[in-house]
């Protein structure tokens, strides 16, 4: 059996990089927060091409404090895709928000635009566009329509580190954009961790006091 994610393979490959990297975050006692943290939030925001990143436990949690840093709350809807890990649309409801569904394009599987207005109403706050599967959502007419109706848009990145949407980084498109670390994903951690790239300094503060706390 061919397995879907060989993780033992892939650290095998990068051992030795692997046992410096730790051996520096032990010999500096680093384990939460820290100079190891920073420096991957800087190569982070640098890579995705935006000011701002902030690490954090998951990539759920990236979502879901995405959202508190936007505002999203109770009584409010955030349009997303139903073809997902269902983390995105559980993100939504920790927020206290209602999760509404947009289908999607059958070739990509990724969120419709034309099927996009038709879900809007008048609680909508925000809209989770999923890339999915390394392929980016078409964002122009995502975004397009989120300006024409005062919506955020916060991209859920947690499948497409590296992708690109007309000569950008998904993940710098938006709001903010959610990453995660999740062994089984395109770049897997040591166990489970997540990451929101933004450009607006005012959500980062936010981000960072909720990251810290």
């Amino acid at each position: 059996m061919i397995p879907l994610v060989d993780v033992v393979a892939q650290i095998r490959s990068i051992r030795d990089e692997l046992d410096e990297a730790i051996g520096c975050v032990v010999s500096q006692a680093g384990f939460v927060l820290g100079p190891a943290l920073e420096r991957f939030e800087e190569a982070l925001a640098k890579y995705v091409g935006v000011r701002h990143c902030v690490g954090v436990q998951s990539g759920t949690a990236a979502l879901h404090v995405a959202l508190l840093a936007a505002g999203v709350g109770p009584g409010d809807e955030v349009i997303t895709a139903p073809s997902s890990f269902f983390a995105t649309a559980e993100a939504i409801s920790l927020a206290g928000a209602r999760p509404a569904f947009a289908d999607v394009e059958p070739d990509t599987l990724n969120l419709d635009p034309a099927k996009l207005e038709a879900a809007i109403t008048p609680r909508t706050k925000a809209i989770i566009p999923v890339h999915l599967f390394g392929q980016a959502a078409d964002m122009r007419p995502i975004q397009a329509i989120a300006e024409r109706r005062g919506l955020l848009v916060i991209e859920d990145a947690c499948q497409a580190h590296g992708a690109t949407y007309e000569g950008r980084r998904c993940g710098g498109l938006g709001l903010a954009g959610a990453f995660s670390f999740y062994p089984g994903k395109n770049l897997g951690a040591f166990g489970d961790a997540g990451a929101i790239t933004t450009d607006d300094a005012e959500l980062t503060t936010f981000l960072k006091e909720a990251a810290a706390s």
